[in-house]
Protein backbone atom coordinates (compact mmCIF):
# COMPACT_ATOMS: atom_id res chain seq x y z
CA UNK A 1 0.00 0.00 0.00
CA UNK A 2 1.45 3.34 -0.97
CA UNK A 3 0.42 6.84 -0.08
CA UNK A 4 -0.95 8.90 -2.95
CA UNK A 5 -1.03 12.63 -2.60
CA UNK A 6 -4.29 14.23 -3.73
CA UNK A 7 -2.33 17.04 -5.39
CA UNK A 8 0.08 14.76 -7.23
CA UNK A 9 -1.62 11.58 -8.47
CA UNK A 10 1.70 10.13 -9.69
CA UNK A 11 3.36 10.41 -6.25
CA UNK A 12 4.19 6.99 -4.78
CA UNK A 13 6.69 7.65 -2.02
CA UNK A 14 9.79 9.50 -0.92
CA UNK A 15 12.26 7.22 -2.69
CA UNK A 16 10.22 5.90 -5.56
CA UNK A 17 12.21 4.63 -8.48
CA UNK A 18 11.51 6.57 -11.62
CA UNK A 19 12.43 5.96 -15.24
CA UNK A 20 16.19 6.02 -15.80
CA UNK A 21 17.53 9.45 -16.70
CA UNK A 22 19.68 9.98 -19.76
CA UNK A 23 22.69 11.47 -18.01
CA UNK A 24 24.22 12.59 -14.76
CA UNK A 25 22.38 15.46 -13.06
CA UNK A 26 24.61 17.81 -11.02
CA UNK A 27 21.46 19.26 -9.46
CA UNK A 28 20.42 15.87 -8.09
CA UNK A 29 23.95 15.25 -6.78
CA UNK A 30 23.92 18.69 -5.14
CA UNK A 31 20.59 17.90 -3.51
CA UNK A 32 21.97 14.64 -2.17
CA UNK A 33 25.04 16.47 -0.85
CA UNK A 34 22.82 19.07 0.82
CA UNK A 35 20.77 16.42 2.61
CA UNK A 36 23.91 14.53 3.64
CA UNK A 37 25.33 17.68 5.26
CA UNK A 38 22.02 18.51 6.97
CA UNK A 39 21.61 14.98 8.35
CA UNK A 40 25.24 14.94 9.51
CA UNK A 41 24.79 18.25 11.34
CA UNK A 42 21.67 16.93 13.06
CA UNK A 43 23.55 13.77 14.05
CA UNK A 44 26.39 15.82 15.53
CA UNK A 45 23.99 18.00 17.52
CA UNK A 46 22.12 14.99 18.90
CA UNK A 47 25.31 13.09 19.74
CA UNK A 48 26.90 16.12 21.41
CA UNK A 49 23.74 16.72 23.44
CA UNK A 50 23.65 13.11 24.59
CA UNK A 51 27.32 13.21 25.59
CA UNK A 52 26.87 16.54 27.37
CA UNK A 53 23.88 15.47 29.45
CA UNK A 54 25.05 11.92 30.20
CA UNK A 55 28.08 10.33 31.77
CA UNK A 56 29.37 8.97 28.44
CA UNK A 57 33.01 9.54 27.62
CA UNK A 58 33.67 12.21 24.97
CA UNK A 59 35.81 9.78 22.98
CA UNK A 60 32.58 8.03 22.01
CA UNK A 61 31.59 11.13 20.06
CA UNK A 62 34.28 10.66 17.39
CA UNK A 63 33.15 7.06 16.81
CA UNK A 64 29.51 8.13 16.56
CA UNK A 65 30.35 10.91 14.11
CA UNK A 66 32.47 8.63 11.91
CA UNK A 67 29.90 5.83 11.84
CA UNK A 68 27.10 8.35 11.42
CA UNK A 69 28.90 10.00 8.50
CA UNK A 70 29.23 6.64 6.78
CA UNK A 71 25.53 5.92 7.27
CA UNK A 72 24.41 9.42 6.29
CA UNK A 73 26.50 9.40 3.10
CA UNK A 74 25.26 5.95 2.20
CA UNK A 75 21.67 6.94 2.80
CA UNK A 76 21.90 10.21 0.82
CA UNK A 77 23.56 8.44 -2.12
CA UNK A 78 21.02 5.60 -1.91
CA UNK A 79 18.03 7.93 -2.08
CA UNK A 80 19.55 10.10 -4.82
CA UNK A 81 20.51 7.14 -7.00
CA UNK A 82 17.13 5.49 -6.42
CA UNK A 83 15.28 8.64 -7.46
CA UNK A 84 17.43 9.03 -10.57
CA UNK A 85 17.37 5.26 -11.31
CA UNK A 86 20.78 5.34 -12.97
CA UNK A 87 24.44 6.28 -12.47
CA UNK A 88 24.47 5.12 -8.84
CA UNK A 89 28.25 4.86 -8.60
CA UNK A 90 28.70 8.31 -10.09
CA UNK A 91 26.13 9.91 -7.77
CA UNK A 92 27.65 8.16 -4.77
CA UNK A 93 31.20 9.26 -5.61
CA UNK A 94 30.06 12.82 -6.29
CA UNK A 95 28.14 13.05 -3.01
CA UNK A 96 31.00 11.46 -1.05
CA UNK A 97 33.69 13.69 -2.57
CA UNK A 98 31.53 16.78 -2.14
CA UNK A 99 30.90 15.88 1.49
CA UNK A 100 34.65 15.50 2.12
CA UNK A 101 35.31 18.89 0.54
CA UNK A 102 32.50 20.62 2.45
CA UNK A 103 33.65 19.19 5.78
CA UNK A 104 37.24 20.20 4.97
CA UNK A 105 36.13 23.74 4.16
CA UNK A 106 33.95 24.12 7.27
CA UNK A 107 36.56 22.47 9.46
CA UNK A 108 39.30 24.78 8.17
CA UNK A 109 37.14 27.87 8.69
CA UNK A 110 35.79 26.97 12.13
CA UNK A 111 38.90 25.24 13.51
CA UNK A 112 41.80 27.08 11.78
CA UNK A 113 44.72 24.65 11.72
CA UNK A 114 44.50 22.62 8.51
CA UNK A 115 44.17 18.89 9.24
CA UNK A 116 46.78 17.88 6.70
CA UNK A 117 46.78 16.20 3.34
CA UNK A 118 47.02 12.65 4.71
CA UNK A 119 44.02 13.14 7.00
CA UNK A 120 42.04 14.71 4.17
CA UNK A 121 42.83 11.87 1.76
CA UNK A 122 41.76 9.36 4.40
CA UNK A 123 38.48 11.23 4.90
CA UNK A 124 38.01 11.54 1.14
CA UNK A 125 38.48 7.80 0.64
CA UNK A 126 36.11 7.03 3.50
CA UNK A 127 33.44 9.36 2.11
CA UNK A 128 33.77 8.14 -1.49
CA UNK A 129 33.46 4.48 -0.45
CA UNK A 130 30.39 5.24 1.70
CA UNK A 131 28.73 7.20 -1.09
CA UNK A 132 29.59 4.63 -3.74
CA UNK A 133 28.12 1.80 -1.66
CA UNK A 134 24.89 3.73 -1.13
CA UNK A 135 24.63 4.78 -4.76
CA UNK A 136 25.16 1.26 -6.09
CA UNK A 137 22.60 -0.15 -3.68
CA UNK A 138 20.13 2.64 -4.59
CA UNK A 139 20.15 1.74 -8.26
CA UNK A 140 20.10 -2.02 -7.76
CA UNK A 141 17.68 -2.37 -4.86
Amino acid sequence: MSYRSPNRPDYKGWATRSRPREGFSPRAAGGGLFWAVVMALLLVVVAATVVYFSSLDERVLSWVVNLGSFLVLGWAAFVTARRQASHGLLYGVAIGAGYALVTLLFGSLLFPPFVGVAAFLKRLGFAVVAGACGGILGVNY
